[in-house]
């Protein structure tokens, strides 16, 4: 397995988006409509995937937030791959791409239920935090942070 480094526009993290809302619609289901704006890809984003051979099996993302902070999204691993350790090492190597690139740290949103997400995100370094944006009010989600 290994760590490639692309962009928004690469059709094998499109593929797994796919999946991960899927899977998300499967959670919550027409609630995930409330967040579609806000998870299109507006802005520019490093990708990280994660390849078996020539398979896509899981991605993370980051977008600029300003000129110190960046946002990580789309965290996904297909479920065959999952508890392996997957999720933990796209995740630092995000972090490393962002700390070379000069940001000093990093927020994720998940849903407040996604236990599974929170106690990664715990594990890495990251705290609950204040809720920003179109966040604020929204009572199903959690805002987490770690400094570089």
């Amino acid at each position: 397995m290994k760590c490639i480094l692309t962009d928004e526009k690469d059709q094998r993290f499109l593929k797994l988006v796919e999946e991960l809302d899927y899977g998300y619609y499967l959670r919550i289901g027409d609630e995930l409509e409330k967040y579609r704006e806000y998870n299109e890809f507006k802005t520019p984003h490093i990708v990280i995937l994660m390849m078996d051979d020539e398979e896509a099996i899981a991605c993370a993302s980051y977008r600029a937030s300003d000129e110190k902070s960046v946002e990580f999204k789309r965290v996904y691993v297909k479920e065959q791959y999952r508890k392996r350790g997957i999720a933990s090492l796209i995740i630092k190597e995000l972090e490393k791409d962002a700390i070379e690139k000069g940001f000093k740290d990093s927020h994720i949103v998940t849903g407040k239920n996604n236990h599974e997400a929170i106690g990664l995100y715990k594990k890495l370094g990251y705290y609950k935090t204040d809720k920003f944006e179109q966040f604020q009010e929204d009572n199903t989600i959690i805002c987490m942070k770690k400094e570089f």
